[in-house]
């Protein structure tokens, strides 16, 4: 299985910041952060599915939008709402 340049940029870029950081364990627990957040917000994008399919209203589950959901919370969902509405017609 091929990794890939991306794989050998983000485990360099991992490694950098470990070593920039001094620590293993805060670049990893902020990873461990990132990847529950993104969980949460796909979570909340399938609630917000589920429930706009009465209207026919749909935001697509992916890691950008799950994250931006995660982090956010629900201003981010907000927003995504109000881009899919005014910018992308809905």
């Amino acid at each position: 299985m091929d990794i890939g340049w991306w794989g050998w940029a983000a485990g360099g870029g991992l490694v950098l910041f470990m070593i920039l950081s001094r620590s293993v364990i805060r670049p990893l627990k902020w990873i461990w952060y990132g990847i529950i957040y993104t969980a949460v917000g796909a979570l909340a994008l399938f609630l917000l599915n589920l429930a706009g399919e009465l209207v026919q209203f749909r935001i697509p589950i992916n890691p950008v939008t799950a994250f931006i959901t995660g982090v956010l919370g629900l201003p981010g969902l907000l927003y995504l709402v109000l881009v899919k509405l005014f910018f992308l017609g809905g």
